[in-house]
């Protein structure tokens, strides 16, 4: 047993007992994990990886978690057929999420814990932090992206063409218009839309279909076309559901048909909410459709998840999503913010149909989708300093239970994580089992947006779900056909990952300007602070904090160079500096405006942006 799984034994040890104990400084939370590129497994066994993450859907977004309002049947199809991650944790934002994701370390020890980078702004992911597409291409896969990057692009070489994908197509900055594909700054308009391939092709691209159809077309198009012999790593970063800035921010695809398929909803902006929603669920349903078409699903790993929580009714980018019943809402530490919808579906999964209570971080992405890929050969070639967990045993069902494996190697669950430290805002968090230490929250605390539950049309149609696309794709699979046939399974699966209403009665609940504790799994709402109680485990979850805080590396967020503006790229936003510029490595206090980082919002301190 290594030393972190060791103090993991530990923490759990202590946490179980009632009075305050001594303990070591617990070690530093990394892990080691191997992989082995150079193995000679045979690419056409390589499982075909699909990722498709959503962009500000919150928690009761998904019919799977058990909200009737917005109908998605196909997300529901692939959460039933495989395993639906229900303490998957991400970032606050989406850039940290994305980064996290895409580098299985935390963006504290990038500087990217904080504010995402605007268009025109030169920061991004450090060129010395190696990407998943990057092994994968090692691997013999081929790497695409679509939709979102928002890593940084202000030069050439971090660009995802440079950073591991055979080709992007989408936007290279945090959110477009829907039809146009623009972005202002600064008053300064431009379309953020590419088509680039490796290794320098880089193509501004321009088109106005709407953006989350668009994206599943080329996604279609990419499956017909691909090679059986090799395996695929396609990334779907849809713009959905995040807002944009137009005279409408929730566009859709046309207004007329949404405001009657979901009149039954009376919040105009949450009506148009769910068309983008259910626009994300149709291309979803397409995407598998066209695996199974194509024969690529019999071997293919698909996840689907949420960058963070949604934005529900607090400014800037409100989208009108709904966290029920959670507390908090994107860019904060509270369970709403950075407690996601997530799930996993393969065919390869031994034990699917089922809902999983373990911790799942976005970190673990990195090892568990690369532990995938290498069909467990670790012969190692390099070694990974990373924060995530490898996951694959337990999620494919590999492994029985939490001892050791038939083969002799270790199963490794998480018992603790980082949620996040900012130290610019302020708030930070960690979770170690059911325990949540929560410190220097000041906004944002409390419960935003409509339930998600009252403006339901009818039941839950069950029938609908096993007649999706998605469900006829995985229907195909005759061998292997994980799709509950019984609806009485089906409405097991959604009571089993749905989080029964716990919110306060009165607004007279907890603040946390300063420490708070909270068992979430017991109080997923966050409404009971137990720091007084056993102020022993609040000791135990600050050192496990403090161990996080000494591998910080400090925000190095800047001022938008106007050197970027669209109107020196004929239009467009695109890269302008060398490949040698880096950002300053500390963070310099007078960078805040509230033009550049606010949205033009009137703030005397920057903490208080967001």
């Amino acid at each position: 047993m290594d030393l972190l799984n060791y103090f993991y034994s530990f923490v759990a040890w202590v946490l179980s007992l009632g009075s305050l104990i001594e303990i070591p400084p617990p070690t530093l939370p990394t892990t080691t994990t191997t992989t082995s590129p150079t193995s000679q497994i045979d690419n056409a066994t390589r499982p075909n990886i699909i990722v498709i993450m959503a962009d500000d859907v919150g928690w009761n977004d998904f019919g799977f978690h058990g909200s009737n309002e917005i109908p998605t049947p196909n997300i529901d199809a692939l959460a039933y057929s495989g395993v639906i991650l229900n303490r998957h944790y991400s970032l606050p934002t989406c850039t940290p999420s994305r980064a996290s994701f895409l580098t299985g370390r935390h963006a504290i020890r990038m500087g990217l814990q904080g504010l995402p980078p605007n268009v025109a702004e030169p920061r991004g992911v450090p060129l010395r932090e190696r990407l998943l597409p990057e092994y994968l291409k090692e691997l013999g896969y081929v790497t695409r992206l679509l939709g979102k990057w928002h890593l940084g692009y202000y030069s050439d070489a971090h660009l995802p063409t440079s950073r591991g994908y055979d080709s992007f197509e989408g936007y290279y900055g945090g959110y477009i218009r829907y039809f146009d594909h623009t972005v202002t700054k600064n008053k300064h308009r431009g379309i953020d839309y590419h088509r680039d391939e490796a290794p320098d092709g880089i193509r501004p691209y321009e088109d106005d279909r709407y953006v989350t159809d668009f994206i599943a077309t080329r996604a279609e198009e990419i499956i017909r076309a691909h090679p059986a012999e090799r395996p695929l790593y396609l990334q779907l970063s849809h713009l959905a559901a995040h807002a944009s800035e137009g005279a409408e921010p929730i566009e859709v695809r046309n207004l007329t048909e949404v405001d009657s398929e979901f009149g039954y909803v009376p919040e105009p902006n949450r009506r148009r909410y769910a068309g983008v929603v259910a626009a994300l669920d149709e291309s979803v349903g397409r995407v598998v459709a066209a695996l199974a078409e194509a024969r690529l699903l019999e071997n293919s790993l698909i996840v689907l998840l949420s960058d963070n929580g949604a934005p529900t009714a607090i400014a800037p980018f409100k989208n009108h999503g709904s966290n029920y019943p959670l507390r908090g809402q994107k860019a904060t530490v509270w369970e709403g913010g950075v407690r996601v919808p997530a799930l996993v579906y393969s065919p390869l999964i031994k034990k699917s149909s089922r809902v999983s209570q373990d911790l799942f971080h976005m970190t673990d992405w990195f090892p568990t989708l690369l532990s995938a890929a290498s069909a467990g050969d670790v012969a190692a070639r390099d070694s990974l300093q990373l924060d995530g967990i490898d996951q694959w045993p337990t999620l494919s069902g590999s492994s029985n239970d939490d001892d050791d494996d038939e083969d002799g190697s270790e199963t490794k669950r998480r018992e603790a994580l980082l949620v996040n430290i900012d130290e610019v805002m302020g708030p930070e968090a960690v979770i170690v089992q059911q325990y949540k230490l929560i410190r220097n929250v000041r906004r944002y605390k409390d419960y935003y947006g409509i339930d998600g539950n009252v403006y339901s049309p009818k039941e839950y149609d069950v029938e609908v779900v096993l007649k999706s696309p998605a469900a006829l794709g995985i229907r195909t699979l005759t061998a292997n056909d994980q799709l509950p046939k019984d609806g009485k399974v089906i409405q097991q699966l959604r009571t089993k990952a749905r989080i029964a209403d716990c919110r306060p009665k009165t607004s007279n609940y907890t603040d946390c300007e300063d420490y708070c504790l909270f068992d979430v799994i017991r109080d997923p709402c966050e409404t009971t602070d137990l720091s007084k109680k056993y102020p022993e485990k609040v000791t135990i979850l600050d050192a496990y904090m403090r161990d996080w805080r000494a591998v910080l590396s400090n925000q190095t967020n800047t001022y938008i160079d106007p050197a970027g503006y669209p109107e020196n790229f004929d239009g467009y936003w695109m890269p302008w500096l060398d490949r040698e510029y880096e950002p300053p490595a500390e963070r310099n206090a007078s960078i805040w405006s509230p033009e550049v980082f606010c949205e033009g919002f009137p703030i005397d301190d920057p903490r208080n942006c967001l």
